[in-house]
């Protein structure tokens, strides 16, 4: 069945004007299209500015969800129908040990946890992009003077390689890895970390996540927080766009505001 111009038409503004509503609801007032919320946010005092990494400024969400998959079909074996479910709340030690006694496999723990490395590797190195969008915005951030830095809990080196690889490593200044200096960010500890090597204050300091934890940690610590939309975090969304001052759209094509002193 063919779909017409108008009606595909008439079809999206439907969803905007749901979408619309759906963050008015939750007291967003002010939408600034992707190249006006650098110059308003600068405006308004921001001075700095954190980022996380994966699901934030890489498209990498969907890799992680899909890496037991991805190592169990390079083996010619056919993975489970919801195995991504399985795995999802497992650390890599379960999950290495689930794929080896699930599926019988003759490698050892090590070897397993190796060839899942290999394959995060080739990933990042060679196929992860960044979000559409995302550089423009960091690069609007970097040209009107606002110094950023990295924050990720995620394998630092390959993330450096990625964003090397993709052009945007230099807008940045520090890179902070949690597992590096034994921080998480289930508490607000490493946030101020950054705002110390920053030399900004928490309130002046915007963090830009897309987990609800990180943001709750972040906002504990005193910062502004932008919740950064990305489909891994669906199930927490209502939550995420509670919490946040800001909500970024996935391709950074627009900044919703909350309504209050922004």
């Amino acid at each position: 069945m063919s779909i017409d111009r108008k009606t595909v038409e008439k079809r999206s503004v439907w969803f905007l004007s749901k979408a619309e509503t759906f963050y008015q609801s939750f007291g967003f007032r002010k939408k600034l299209a992707g190249a006006e919320a650098v110059p308003y946010l600068k405006q308004r005092g921001v001075q700095a500015a954190v980022f996380d990494i994966d699901g934030t400024l890489l498209d990498s969400m969907s890799f992680w969800d899909s890496l037991g998959e991805r190592y169990l079909q390079e083996r010619g074996e056919l993975p489970e129908p919801g195995l991504r479910d399985m795995l999802f709340p497992m650390t890599l030690e379960e999950s290495v040990q689930y794929l080896k006694g699930a599926y019988r496999l003759p490698d050892s723990e090590g070897e397993i946890r190796n060839g899942l490395y290999r394959l995060t590797e080739r990933f990042y190195r060679e196929e992860v992009s960044l979000k559409k969008g995302a550089e423009d915005f960091v690069r609007r951030l970097s040209g009107a003077g606002v110094p950023m830095v990295l924050c990720t809990t995620g394998e630092a080196e390959l993330e450096k390689a990625a964003l090397s690889r993709l052009g945007v490593r230099n807008l940045f200044g520090d890179f902070l890895a949690c597992g590096d200096i034994h921080l998480t960010k289930r508490t607000p500890d490493i946030y101020l970390l950054c705002a110390e090597r920053l030399g900004a204050e928490p309130s002046d300091t915007v963090v830009f996540e897309d987990t609800l934890q990180a943001l709750e940690a972040a906002k504990r610590g005193g910062f502004l927080t932008a919740a950064v939309e990305d489909a891994a975090d669906k199930k927490e969304q209502e939550k995420i766009v509670k919490t946040a001052e800001f909500y970024c759209l996935a391709d950074f094509s627009a900044l919703y505001i909350r309504q209050g002193k922004w």
